[in-house]
């Protein structure tokens, strides 16, 4: 719809949400204008991390659909159910261990499915001709 065909609710609206998008913008650049102060008189990698992440945090709570009215989608649409959810947040701590976070596999191959010797994996591959196939390897695997 072209801007002189907007009833005058619809303009009001349109108003509305641009003046809320400017106002999150600009406490967003004044978040990062305050990260990089912080961050430039920081003098340890972990001052470093807990300065990005405090931002970062700030900056997703300014973000978030409920800080904006509800008026925002966000995330990732759920075509089922109609509905958005925010997508979890990726792991900060360094310090889990594969064993607690867990070990990908793809195609449910991996070094432990193989039969026989405990050397051998098979991954699965697409072929020169873009079909699956298989690929089975010996040896410790990828270093």
């Amino acid at each position: 719809m072209a801007y002189g065909d907007e009833t005058e609710g619809e303009k009001e609206e349109r108003f509305a949400t641009e003046r809320a998008t400017r106002e999150r913008r600009a406490q967003e650049r004044k978040i990062k204008k305050q990260r990089r102060q912080e961050l430039n008189q920081a003098t340890s990698t972990s001052q470093r991390r807990e300065i990005k992440k405090e931002a970062e945090e700030a900056i997703l709570k300014i973000n978030s659909p409920s800080s904006a009215g509800g008026n925002q989608k966000g995330g990732i649409y759920d075509i089922s159910t109609d509905n958005y959810s925010q997508p979890k947040r990726n792991q900060t701590n360094q310090d889990v261990s594969t064993e607690e976070a867990g070990i990908d596999t793809l195609g449910g191959s991996s070094a432990s499915d193989s039969v026989g010797d405990t050397n051998t994996f098979t991954l699965d591959v697409v072929k020169s001709d873009n079909t699956a196939g298989t690929a089975t390897f010996n040896g410790s695997g990828v270093n």
